[in-house]
């Protein structure tokens, strides 16, 4: 079943559900591209790694794994019958280990890396945690190479990284290698459908469209997000005013109509 909007379903920003939607969208995004610019050039997924403190800021939309601590002396006999069992220690870690997916076009011919394409998640957009500053550090490394930068932000929550201009609603800002004053950016708001962008590979070769509407629709019919989706809560933060609030209600209520 299709989502109610005709753009970017906000529901599918709860942090908590974010890292699904985004890994995702990566993989979608890299099927639609890879039918687009084969053979001579390949789409690959890779990852980047944030290792967040227990006092990082983009901690609190990780739940970490937790590790059991052994005790001395505890456990190897069974207590008798009635009596409570000694407990382990179950403690949360220091640090944790975030991976988020990413895409590269690689040239196949030399192997070089033509475009780098990052899709923003909630720890990019947290002021002052590791994942913005890995983020803006690996955004300012191509930047200075000879790749191209495509960042698509779906997030209205969070900081925008600088450079991008202050809206509401969803982008996609593109950075053209040895063009260093230009930056080519797509823009929607709640109530419009999001915009087919452009991917650019290296010359002589066109830029090839990446259709970021029917990314997000494949997303959301392939993997059943209709399921799991309450409508009956309130859309995540950041609160809409009174005017989009009633629209998403009536958008809602037409959908459940059929």
């Amino acid at each position: 079943m299709a989502s109610p909007f005709p753009g970017m379903d906000p529901y599918l920003e709860r942090p908590d559900r974010w890292s699904g939607v985004h890994a995702a969208l990566i993989a979608v995004m890299r099927e639609m591209l890879a039918r687009q610019v084969a053979p001579r050039f390949f789409v690959d997924s890779e990852d980047s790694v944030y290792i967040l403190g227990r006092d990082d800021p983009g901690r609190s939309f990780v739940r970490p794994d937790l590790s059991v601590v052994e005790l001395v002396g505890v456990g190897g006999v069974a207590p008798a019958h009635g009596r409570i069992a000694s407990p382990l220690l179950v403690a949360v870690p220091e640090e944790v280990e975030i991976r988020a997916p990413y895409l590269v076009i690689l040239d196949t011919l030399s192997r070089a890396v033509v475009t780098t394409i990052e899709v923003l998640s909630p720890i990019n957009k947290t002021p002052g945690s590791a994942g913005q500053r890995e983020f803006l550090r690996k955004r300012e490394q191509v930047l200075s190479s000879t790749s191209h930068w495509l960042e698509i932000d779906l997030l209205r929550a969070g900081a925008r990284p600088l450079g991008v201009p202050v809206h509401e609603g969803y982008d996609a800002i593109l950075h053209r290698a040895r063009e260093p004053e230009r930056f080519d950016g797509w823009f929607a708001t709640l109530r419009q459908p999001l915009p087919t962008i452009a991917v650019p590979l290296t010359a002589p070769f066109e830029d090839v469209p990446l259709d970021l509407q029917a990314v997000v629709e494949t997303v959301y019919t392939r993997y059943r997000y209709d399921a799991v989706i309450d409508y009956e809560a309130e859309s995540p933060p950041p609160p809409f005013g009174p005017a989009d609030t009633a629209w998403i209600r009536e958008r809602i209520a037409v959908w459940r109509q059929g």
